[in-house]
């Protein structure tokens, strides 16, 4: 059962007692904007093996270290309501995670969106990593070489905050 994660954020997922079980309430489509008719997602083996990585790959990019959430659910779901996702190539920091863990849906749909965003709810897990975490796991991503530190260090530099890696 190949997983796929989406960043989300967490306090738009909440299950609302109006809203029929399993169904997505409107504000979480806010993490589901996609671009050219197409939404990110990121691989994750089954036993979970890469999440810190990926999760590294994410956060090292993001402007400064926050709590991580993200959602999990089984890729086989996709398949079953006819949206196609195939590996692509990222563009965060962390190059294997590039090649090998980023995937993109194609050709989709608002009604394809909706039923992304029920599935998630219905079958999902939504996980946080906390700040405290996610710092640890982007500094010994660098550390151990992983990360590719000078693109990574210039962008933070240009932004002031360099020192987070620190």
């Amino acid at each position: 059962m190949p997983l796929l994660l989406r960043t989300i954020a967490r306090s738009r997922w909440y299950e609302e007692p109006w809203l029929e079980e399993g169904k997505a309430p409107a504000s979480a489509l806010g993490d589901l904007r996609p671009k050219e008719n197409k939404l990110s997602f990121w691989h994750v083996e089954d036993d979970k093996s890469n999440l810190h990585q990926v999760v590294s790959a994410i956060a090292a990019g993001r402007e400064s270290p926050t709590h991580f959430d993200y959602a999990l659910f089984d890729q086989t779901l996709l398949t079953k309501i006819g949206v196609r996702i195939k590996q692509t190539a990222g563009d965060s920091f962390h190059k294997e995670a590039d090649e090998y863990w980023h995937h993109d849906t194609a050709k989709l749909s608002a009604e394809n969106v909706a039923q992304i965003a029920n599935i998630i709810m219905e079958h999902g897990t939504r996980e946080r990593i906390w700040k405290r975490e996610v710092t640890r796991l982007v500094k010994q991503a660098v550390t151990s070489g992983i990360i590719d530190v000078n693109p990574l260090k210039d962008r933070l530099k240009q932004k002031g905050l360099l020192n987070w890696l620190e």
